[in-house]
C-alpha cells in the first residue's frame, strides 16, 4: 500500500491523518514574525479570554496574500476528495494565539469537543432504543485542516484526540470535559506540521505554559452548498477564482461555492450506483 493509500486508511480509522512539514520553516518564521505584535496586543485587551483569533484571512489586508495558497495545495486536495468526496467547499481560514498560562495549569485539558458538535452531539439527547455501536465509515460533512507554527511539545501544549471517536457514540459530559480521557493520544507534532482531522473526532488542546505564544492556522471545509462563515466576495478571492475558470478547473471553483453543474453531475453518479444495485440483485 503507498504512502497516500495509507494515510487514506488511517483517516478512515482514526479520524485524522498527519502531513509533516506542510509549511516550510521559513513560511513559519516569517509568519510568527508577522503575528507576535498584533496577537500580544489582543491579549492585553481581553485578558479573560483563552485565546484570540483573526478570522476571514482572505479578506485581511496583511495576511491574505501570505496565505491565499494555503488551502490550495494539490496535495491536500487530493487527500481531502479522497476521504469527502469531491464536494469540499471552504468554511473559513482563521488563525488562533493561545496565551501562556502560570507553570501551574501544565498538562492540563483544554476541552473536549467535536468540530461538528452541532450535528453530533444532539445524539447524546436523542431517545436510542438500540444498543449503540460503532458506525461504518461515513465522509465527513466537515474537516479541519489544522497548520502550528510551534512544536507539540509539553510545555506549548499538545494536540489530544481520541481515535476512532468519530465512528463511536462517545460522549464526554461537561463535567468531564477537562480531565483526561483512557482513550486519548497525544499527537507528535513539529513546526509546520498539519493534521487534517473528521468533523466528528473527539479532540482537545492541551494549556500552554511555553512562555510564548502557541498558534495554529484553521482551514474549516464542508460540503459544498452549506452555508459558511467567510466571505467570498475579496480582492484575493477573485483572483483565484479567475486564474481557476482560466484553467477549467472545477475543484477549485468549489472551494468557493462555484460550480454550476454540480448537481447534475451528481445525480449522474447516483444514477449509476443505483443501476449497479439493480443489477446485483438476485432473483
Amino acid at each position: 500500500m503507498n504512502g497516500f493509500h495509507q494515510r487514506v486508511e488511517d483517516y478512515e480509522r482514526d479520524g485524522y491523518a498527519i502531513f509533516k512539514s506542510y509549511l516550510a520553516p521559513d513560511k513559519v518564521s516569517d509568519l510568527r514574525h508577522m503575528l507576535d505584535g498584533e496577537f500580544e496586543r489582543r491579549h492585553a485587551e481581553h485578558l479573560q479570554l483563552p485565546r484570540a483569533t483573526i478570522s476571514n484571512i482572505l479578506a485581511h489586508e496583511t495576511l491574505a496574500p501570505v496565505l491565499a495558497g494555503h488551502i490550495l495545495n494539490a496535495d491536500l486536495l487530493d487527500f481531502a476528495e479522497a476521504v469527502m468526496g469531491p464536494y469540499l467547499q471552504l468554511d473559513s481560514l482563521e488563525i488562533s494565539g493561545y496565551p501562556s498560562v502560570g507553570l501551574e495549569q501544565k498538562g492540563k485539558v483544554a476541552g473536549w469537543h467535536r468540530d461538528a458538535f452541532n450535528q453530533t452531539e444532539q445524539w447524546a439527547d436523542y431517545p436510542i432504543f438500540y444498543q449503540l455501536g460503532p458506525r461504518p465509515y461515513a465522509p465527513p460533512m466537515a474537516g479541519n485542516c489544522l497548520t502550528y507554527l510551534q512544536d507539540m511539545a509539553d510545555e506549548s501544549g499538545p494536540l489530544r484526540i481520541i481515535p476512532g471517536s468519530h465512528l463511536t457514540y462517545t460522549f464526554i459530559g461537561k463535567e468531564a470535559q477537562h480531565d483526561p480521557h483512557p482513550q486519548e493520544r497525544f499527537v507528535s507534532l513539529e513546526a509546520g506540521d498539519m493534521v487534517f482531522t473528521h468533523c466528528d473526532l473527539l479532540h482537545s488542546g492541551t494549556l500552554n505554559t511555553s512562555g510564548a505564544i502557541r498558534y495554529f492556522i484553521s482551514g474549516y471545509c464542508s460540503r459544498i452548498g452549506l452555508p459558511h462563515c467567510d466571505t467570498f466576495e475579496t480582492p484575493t478571492i477573485d483572483r483565484i477564482v479567475n486564474d481557476a475558470r482560466r484553467r477549467n478547473d472545477r475543484r477549485v471553483l468549489r472551494l468557493f461555492g462555484i460550480d454550476e453543474g454540480f448537481h447534475q453531475r451528481q445525480r449522474a453518479s447516483w444514477k449509476q450506483m443505483t443501476d449497479d444495485d439493480r443489477q446485483a440483485l438476485v432473483p
